[in-house]
């Protein structure tokens, strides 16, 4: 597993509320790292439903779209350059909207991607949000998720939920380097097994672990360990009570299916979480989590 850093972020758009808030943010955070963005726009075969997303641009023919979405991406890409002081570039692309993006996003050597996402709310399958939960499984690099209610720019308290599953402290060095970047308290979140209670000595070892590397990179940082009946929900709630503006996650944590909540603990994070989502792919092997900064 090589060390995380951010050079190149890629920002799959469709002109939307969160698609345009999600350019803030990697706008923002591409400011911090010094990293290149890049904006992508994918044209499925529902075109009409443009002038629903973008009506000023009032399209009435497919000839049309192309140039539209072009001279709006160099526009948009142009303010990004202008607010941020960062290297933007614009990328037109055609087909599915989830090939596309993990396409680009590989042939780019991307090490970021945020995307707009509007949770549960059910819209119709061109818009991005209902190709986000798609990305997160499938990107080999992270993905932040932002829904509309993410105004804040900028990642001060981050939430890092560590469960007993053999990936879960994977992601500590992403969060991190978050965390250095934009000078944040990292608050750690034991999310303990009520039903396996040989469980909790081990658990309480892995904490320590995660807890004396985050000492030694001298960031800020909490602690607690909770019982966990539902995983989602109580990082959820978790979140909300400390006013965290990131939780990180893994792609693979699964759960007892309870409560309000359904589907795997990335799903519903995703879907519910009104915080960024920062998901992470597993690595394919075991590696050190520990890496040098």
């Amino acid at each position: 597993m090589k060390p995380f850093n951010i050079q190149k972020i890629l920002i799959p758009i469709d002109f939307s509320e969160t698609s345009m808030l999600a350019i803030e943010h990697a706008g923002f955070t591409a400011q911090l790292f010094k990293a290149e963005l890049i904006l992508l726009h994918v044209v499925e075969k529902h075109w009409e439903q443009f002038s629903i997303i973008a009506p000023e641009l009032r399209i009435s023919e497919p000839s049309d779209l192309i140039n539209a979405i072009e001279k709006k991406l160099a526009e948009v890409a142009a303010d990004i350059r202008a607010k941020y002081g960062v290297r933007s570039t614009a990328i037109t692309s055609s087909g599915n909207i989830f090939n596309e993006i993990l396409s680009i996003s590989k042939e780019n050597n991307v090490d970021l991607v945020v995307m707009g996402t509007h949770g549960t709310s059910g819209v119709v399958e061109f818009f991005i949000g209902s190709n986000t939960f798609k990305m997160v499984t499938e990107s080999e690099c992270p993905v932040i998720s932002v829904q509309a209610q993410a105004q804040k720019l900028g990642f001060k308290d981050i939430l890092l939920p560590i469960d007993n599953s053999s990936h879960s402290r994977q992601k500590v060095n992403q969060a991190i380097v978050i965390a250095k970047h934009f000078a944040s308290k990292i608050h750690i979140l034991g999310l303990g097994d009520p039903s396996d209670e040989t469980a909790g000595k081990k658990f309480e070892i892995k904490l320590d672990q995660i807890e004396e590397y985050i000492k030694k990179c001298n960031l800020p940082f909490s602690r607690k360990t909770v019982d966990a009946k539902n995983q989602a929900k109580t990082t959820y709630e978790y979140a909300k009570s400390i006013n965290a503006d990131l939780i990180v996650i893994m792609t693979d944590q699964d759960e007892i299916l309870t409560g309000r909540f359904m589907g795997t603990y990335a799903q519903q994070i995703i879907n519910h979480s009104k915080i960024p989502v920062m998901s992470i792919q597993p690595a394919i092997a075991e590696s050190p989590w520990v890496h040098p900064f």
